[in-house]
């Protein structure tokens, strides 16, 4: 695919094609794309994806396979059609994230470490579908400030079929949610926040919520703008899926948005990324004083409203508005950008010296 029109048809057909019986989808695919041969082959790897992750959720059957002894070698995995995907070793378990287990994995090639969540919901062919095309479209994001979803599927490692996800592994240090120390700790923060937003965006621009974004799922890298989210957000697919899941009730758990307890996962949003990035903006703010946290601090209090209306609607709002606030002198526009660390005598002094000399070029005019 070339270009976003191109995609925009991609994921037309393939959505088409879903809802057709899976016996007659063959048929439509090869009469939608014509003689496009890229658009077809764009197409059947959707499709191929949609019912890899399908089956991971649904453990109706093993779709992809580990060879080889992890304790002593190289390990490949393939899929139940001969595809390699990899070659990896189990590189020690990880502590369990909720409905997850997780594994270390080294990978050859020069490719990413990733790690192997296992999931244990288990859906039903209706429950999944929602998830399955949740996992599908991750497969296809590529962004620097997320996780690459590199395979979902099933896999049977002993205990019969499981379903699996293999998730870049993201390395660092959580961010801090403590208060920064000053004005210009708290400015990198921002710039921070800023680069999270970006990448958070790239979820919601496809209508994918992440619904976790507490500071330990946030890492920071040696400079602000190596900041990443450390998971793709699974857990809210399953939560939106089956409401009354056991992944809902963890994430209606948090000290979060307080839409969570009264409205059903399907009818969150974006915002409630917002609110947690919002919750984090706070906690820096706390006890920093001077121009630059208090503007810090308005827009906090705006992303953490109790009415979601008042919120800003999305990651790239809220970024929007730190980079404004980012601009030289640290103020979004205005008289205020040029005063900023002047004290309140200095200010007014300027006043009225601008004042005088609009009264001296008045009486020149006239």
């Amino acid at each position: 695919m070339s270009t976003a029109r191109d995609q925009h048809r991609a994921d037309q057909i393939f959505t088409d094609a879903l809802d057709r019986p899976a016996s007659s989808r063959a048929a439509f695919i090869e009469t939608a794309c014509g003689e496009d041969d890229s658009l077809r082959t764009e197409v059947q790897e959707l499709l191929d994806h949609y019912s890899s992750a399908e089956d991971a959720l649904t453990h109706t059957r093993t779709t992809h396979q580990f060879s080889g002894r992890p304790d002593v070698e190289q390990v490949d995995l393939r899929t139940d059609k001969g595809r390699t995907v990899g070659t990896c070793r189990l590189d020690g378990r990880l502590p369990d994230d909720g409905l997850f287990e997780q594994w270390a994995t080294r990978r050859h090639d020069d490719r990413p470490a990733a790690i192997l969540t296992l999931a244990r919901q288990r859906l039903s062919l209706e429950e999944a579908r929602s998830v399955a095309m949740h996992a599908e479209m991750l497969l296809r994001l590529d962004h620097p400030g997320l996780p690459r979803m590199l395979e979902a599927g099933t896999v049977d490692l002993g205990r019969g079929p499981e379903a699996f996800f293999l998730i870049e592994r993201i390395e660092g240090d959580p961010v801090c949610e403590g208060p920064a120390g000053s004005t210009s700790e708290l400015r990198k923060r921002l710039r921070m926040l800023e680069s999270i937003c970006e990448a958070v965006q790239e979820l919601h621009f496809h209508g994918l919520a992440h619904g976790r974004l507490i500071p330990s799922r946030l890492v920071a890298g040696s400079d602000s703008t190596a900041t990443r989210v450390s998971d793709p957000g699974i857990l809210a697919a399953l939560a939106r899926a089956v409401p009354d899941s056991a992944a809902a009730e963890e994430l209606a758990g948090r000290d979060s948005a307080p839409e969570r307890r009264v409205l059903p996962p399907a009818d969150l949003d974006a915002r409630i990324d917002v609110f947690d990035l919002g919750r984090l903006l706070q906690g820096w703010c706390d006890g920093v004083s001077g121009p630059l946290a208090q503007s810090a601090a308005a827009i906090a209090t705006k992303a953490t409203a109790h009415d979601r209306q008042d919120r800003y609607r999305c990651a790239g709002e809220l970024g929007d508005a730190i980079g404004d606030l980012l601009t030289p002198g640290d103020a979004p526009s205005g008289v205020e950008g040029t005063t900023t660390g002047l004290t309140p005598m200095a200010i007014t002094v300027i006043a009225l010296l601008a004042a005088a000399a609009g009264c001296a070029i008045g009486a020149l005019l006239f």
